[in-house]
């Protein structure tokens, strides 16, 4: 029985993609055949004696959307299982691709219009840094969007959001812009601001600006916080003549929440990062293991490294220092 899994690449690069899924085990690549007028591919190999075949399908927009296993034993199923998630059912003859059409209801898009969305993390965590990312979306950008999987980053599991994040970097590499402080710049602007709204609405308004210098846009959307006009007191010249659009929940947007896998992705990095810099693994979130880790710097390294790894306006460096 034929098995589909999702599989999103840049065809150029999918049928190497494809074989390197398999680099743990010895497997002898037989031919390979187009199909479809170039829609699809496939390709054959061996392993331990067993012949198998899969077809990858491709779409207008020269990349893969999914891969047919044809035939197969159940370890090579079980390898793509591994490697790419359950398979999504049962194949359909034919190139038909994955992707939702574009006339597909537009549920996950506050507006239809080309836009910007925008959206922070490390905002609640105390250690690790502040990231904010922007991300331009065009209406021919939501298939693809969808097919990789973007949604807002709180429901992807860690692991998942590296992948994801891969995708846009190398489908939309010049579509997005980020803005990173570390935690002692992050301490040094908190203390100019005093409010850490003023200090997400000039992080916010940078990657703005930097979006607007290289496409043309006329709205933005963000997650709202606090009073709608601290983002457009940021705002310079360029950023003024746009229409900001702050809402709640603003992430169900697929721009903002392109945005939010992207300022995930390297808030996730620097404190894999940070961990293995002070040899102890720095928890997220502000709770009792969060406090136990700020302890254990503090009684190693000394007062002055808190600022290094940690958001020093958050009550916890209060309740550490008093307990020193």
């Amino acid at each position: 029985m034929s098995k589909t899994f999702k599989f999103v690449q840049a065809r150029e690069k999918a049928v190497g993609s494809f074989k390197a899924l398999f680099s743990e085990i010895t497997v002898e690549w037989l031919e390979e055949e187009e199909l479809k007028s170039g829609y699809g591919r496939k390709i054959k190999g061996q392993y331990a004696g067993n012949d198998f075949s899969a077809i990858l399908y491709f779409n207008k927009n020269n990349y893969s959307s999914k891969i047919v296993l044809e035939k197969g034993s159940p370890a090579i199923e079980q390898i793509l299982t591994e490697k790419l998630g359950q398979p999504q059912g049962l194949a359909l003859n034919g190139p038909k691709t994955t992707l939702k059409a574009e006339t597909a209801g537009q549920e996950d898009l506050l507006i239809s219009e080309a836009h910007i969305g925008t959206d922070e993390s490390g905002k609640g965590d105390y250690f690790g840094p502040l990231v904010i990312a922007g991300f331009f979306l065009e209406p021919s950008d939501v298939p693809l969007l969808r097919e990789i999987g973007v949604a807002d980053s709180k429901t992807i599991s860690d692991k998942k959001i590296k992948v994801i994040a891969e995708k846009l970097r190398e489908f939309f590499k010049n579509k997005y812009n980020l803005v990173y402080i570390n935690p002692e710049k992050y301490n040094v602007l908190y203390a100019k601001m005093t409010n850490l709204n003023k200090l997400l609405a000039w992080g916010h308004s940078r990657v703005m600006e930097n979006l607007l210098e290289t496409v043309n846009c006329q709205y933005v959307i963000a997650d709202k916080f606090g009073n709608d006009k601290f983002i457009q007191q940021a705002l310079m010249q360029k950023g003024r003549q746009i229409k900001l659009i702050q809402t709640p929940r603003a992430e169900q947007d697929l721009a903002v929440a392109a945005a939010s896998v992207l300022a995930r992705d390297v808030f996730l990095t620097k404190m894999e990062e940070l961990s293995s810099r002070y040899g102890l693994t720095l928890p997220k979130g502000c709770n009792a293991q969060v406090k136990r880790a700020a302890r254990q710097i503090l009684a190693q390294h000394g007062r002055a490294e808190i600022g290094k790894v940690a958001k020093l306006h958050f009550k916890t460096t209060q309740e550490i220092i008093d307990n020193y």
